[in-house]
């Protein structure tokens, strides 16, 4: 099972051009093309950390974030608007 929030082992199901998919036949999570070393094989187990993208889709990263669920940390705030405020958390989306 894919735990959100989490760093966990993945096994590679398949390769595409545009990165991996993790996971099992039943559940996947892609792994874009620019985490993901060359030498990367069908079956290999990659330490990723698991998260929705801006389009609520499942997306890992094998960049470490600052804080994982159910963790405590103190977050600097990268921009407040009117929908809340933003935490940069170590990756890409900020954490709101």
């Amino acid at each position: 099972m894919i735990e959100i929030g989490k760093k966990q082992p993945l096994m590679v199901v398949n390769k595409t051009e545009f990165g991996v998919y993790l996971g099992n036949e039943q559940e996947k999570v892609l792994l874009p093309g620019k985490y993901v070393d060359e030498d990367v094989e069908t079956g290999d187990s990659l330490t990723v950390f698991v998260y929705r993208d801006s389009s609520d889709r499942l997306i890992a990263t094998t960049n470490t974030p600052k804080i994982e669920l159910g963790g405590l940390a103190r977050l600097k705030v990268s921009e407040v608007s009117s929908i809340g405020a933003f935490l940069d958390w170590g990756l890409e989306k900020n954490l709101l």
